[in-house]
């Protein structure tokens, strides 16, 4: 009978998959925002970067808020760039020219364009008047910034990646390095502990000389996030006040957490496990369903392990 596909003599629950590549598989390099999905869910990075998978988005799918952070970052980048040396008489006029050049892509998606143009507007007024106090603190600033370091992994090196949205040279001495967030903005416990380890790691890359005209052991003075939403209030400068350290301090221990994970992984006998972190479980992921988490994770014990 039909029904007895849904009577089996015996109810099983799958176990969770454990993916053992060979080490010349494992990727030898990632890069920061990688290495979040890294600690928190190493399926991702098994089915990403070893089975090369790609999600397709959907015929005619409309702009989504990927697409909105795409066309701010671009806006803020060719600003930043434009006026590195000295802000323009009228910065949110400018900004604004900016953006109209980047909506555009947006012209078949008119109801994104009516929601995001004025959120977009109210961005660029309040990004010129935190821009007009910040510059002055600040000797010299870049946008898009390209670096990387390696870490000796006995056989072999991991190679880290950063694209910092923006690194500073404080009037004062050292560096900021500044991420524009146009999502949630990761609590300051969350960087701590390093399960949001962004920031801290570009600190680390800039520390290690891995940017282009900027020394060996210098010294981070600040690490911001700059929230960009556009309701009331249109932005905000997110400075992580570390309850103990300062970003130089947790850029060494995000730096040494990470050459932990690293050369666990280069033992072939260490599997890309899905979820290791259980606050993880609250969000539903690109490969999840490749992972069966549904079915490994409901109506069993909760044995995500806490991570390092």
């Amino acid at each position: 009978m039909p029904r007895a596909l849904d009577r089996p003599a015996e109810v099983k629950r799958i176990e969770k998959p454990t993916p053992k590549p060979p080490r010349a598989a494992r990727p030898s390099a990632l890069s920061v925002t990688d290495i979040e999905n890294w600690l928190r869910d190493p399926y991702t990075i098994y089915a990403k970067h070893i089975l090369k998978l790609r999600e397709l988005d959907p015929i005619d799918l409309p702009p989504g808020a990927a697409d909105r952070g795409i066309v701010i970052h671009a806006a803020l980048s060719d600003f930043t760039k434009a006026f590195a040396t000295g802000l323009p008489a009228d910065p949110a006029g400018a900004l604004i020219d900016i953006g109209a050049k980047h909506f555009a892509t947006l012209e078949d998606y008119p109801e994104a364009r009516a929601f995001w143009w004025p959120r977009f507007r109210r961005i660029a007024r309040w990004f010129a008047g935190w821009e007009t106090l910040r510059r002055g603190g600040v000797a010299a600033l870049a946008a898009e910034v390209s670096g990387k370091i390696n870490i000796p992994l006995g056989e072999r090196a991991f190679t880290l990646r950063a694209r910092a949205d923006r690194i500073e040279r404080l009037a004062g001495g050292g560096y900021a390095i500044l991420d524009y967030k146009t999502g949630q903005v990761p609590s300051e416990k969350q960087v701590r502990i390093g399960v949001s380890p962004q920031l801290t790691l570009e600190a680390a890359i800039l520390r290690g000389g891995g940017f282009r005209d900027i020394p060996a052991d210098a010294c981070v003075a600040e690490l911001v996030y700059v929230s960009l939403k556009g309701g009331d209030p249109a932005g905000d400068g997110v400075p992580i006040d570390f309850k103990d350290g300062d970003a130089n301090v947790h850029a060494d221990r995000a730096l040494a957490k990470l050459t932990l994970v690293a050369t666990r992984f280069e033992d072939e006998q260490q599997p890309y496990l899905p979820l290791v972190l259980s606050m993880w479980k609250s969000r539903y992921g690109t490969y999840d369903h490749l992972a069966r988490v549904k079915e490994w994770s409901v109506g069993g014990p909760d044995d995500a392990e806490s991570g390092e």
